[in-house]
């Protein structure tokens, strides 16, 4: 069907009907437009809160359009629930829904560990996804005397929990959160307040992922090391069977002076950075050689403390984001190749990646990119 843009100019809005949607350009008065034919229920602009959509996924305000849609069809509306929840920019900024509508892949063939403080079992949308079988309590009582250890979050930011639901809530609900909802989540716990009291457990976190068959792990903890710790914890984690064939995605943490922090810096791991929307490097990210790959990492809602979705800034929160973006590829391999080649991936991660100012040293992943070169 082919609508007529009125007198007045047109954003087009990516891949969400909602005013704050990405919009990358307008439509000047007498522009035709070819649209589905549906109507699709989005936010309200000047009393109306009806949408048309192209085979795109853009989706533009009927009120700025002349068309022949019947009154009945106004009348008899009704609308998916997977058209009208809502996103987010940094959401929109990465087109994970073009990717979902273009390749028909939302990460059903992989698996995804997330070490961190657990996650809430209160959340509908983790509940459904993580079964108790591939969830790990690494803490040991000895370092928590008199504090109950339970896989539930106990971080007042819900730390774990908000990770976990980036990479792969199950978007059951009103909000579209999770980048990869069909895969596999493993969930290990290994910290209570975003804190350890032994680089150990990241060793231990590592180990019992990759022995669950996890395709990609998610450790969204930095700190630093020195001298010994660096090459005994190095040596600890190459001797990890099969380490070489999972991606471990880590966070860079933030510090205003370039400095390494782990275990991203550790060369098993491949360091996370955080950048804006405006696709330039993040305060929220420490500078240093490891630290190449970038992804949205300020004002990132998840679900976090109250179950309803909050924004939270840093690496944390960047890491998950390309952890859910290498699940979507992952299992798009397996299911056209039957296998993947961790390296091979890698590569082509880091090939489609936008550099950032012209630096590239220093690139900000880009997944439409991506999957073009798969």
């Amino acid at each position: 069907m082919k609508v007529t843009v009125k007198d007045k100019y047109l954003n087009i809005r990516a891949g969400s009907p909602r005013l704050n949607a990405a919009c990358y350009q307008y439509l000047a008065p007498g522009s035709k437009i070819e649209v589905d034919g549906k109507l699709y229920k989005g936010d309200v602009y000047d009393d109306s809160d009806i949408w048309l959509r192209d085979e795109g996924d853009n989706y533009y305000w009927i009120g700025g359009v002349q068309h022949a849609i019947p009154v009945s069809e106004f009348l008899k509306i009704s609308i998916a629930k997977s058209d009208s929840q809502i996103t987010y920019p940094w959401f929109d900024h990465l087109n994970i829904k073009s990717i979902w509508n273009t390749y028909n892949e939302k990460g059903k063939n992989a698996s995804v560990a997330i070490l961190d403080t657990g996650f809430s079992k209160s959340n509908t949308d983790l509940l459904s996804k993580i079964t108790m079988a591939n969830c790990n309590m690494l803490l040991q009582p000895a370092d928590y005397p008199g504090i109950p250890l339970v896989i539930n979050d106990q971080d007042t930011l819900m730390h774990g929990t908000r990770c976990a639901s980036i990479v792969g809530a199950a978007n059951k609900r009103d909000w579209l959160i999770g980048i990869a909802p069909e895969a596999t989540l493993m969930v290990g716990k290994f910290s209570i307040d975003g804190s350890i009291p032994r680089f150990q457990y990241v060793i231990d976190g590592i180990t019992w992922a990759i022995k669950k068959g996890a395709d990609i792990i998610s450790v969204s903890y930095s700190e630093e090391l020195v001298g010994n710790e660096i090459i005994q914890l190095g040596q600890s984690l190459n001797s990890i069977p099969s380490i070489d064939k999972v991606l471990i995605f880590a966070s860079a943490g933030k510090s205003a002076v370039p400095k390494d922090f782990y275990p991203a810096s550790f060369k098993q791991c491949i360091s996370i950075g955080a950048s804006t929307l405006n696709d330039q490097i993040s305060t929220e990210t420490t500078f240093n050689a490891q630290t190449i790959l970038h992804a949205p990492g300020e004002d990132i809602e998840s679900y976090g403390v109250g179950d309803i979705p909050s924004p939270a800034s840093g690496t944390s929160f960047s890491t998950p984001i390309v952890a859910g973006i290498a699940a979507l590829a992952v299992s798009f391999l397996k299911n056209r190749d039957k296998h993947w080649d961790k390296n091979n991936l890698l590569n082509k991660i880091y090939t489609t990646a936008d550099p950032i100012g012209g630096n590239n040293q220093k690139r900000i992943i880009n997944p439409v990119k991506l999957f073009k070169s798969l």
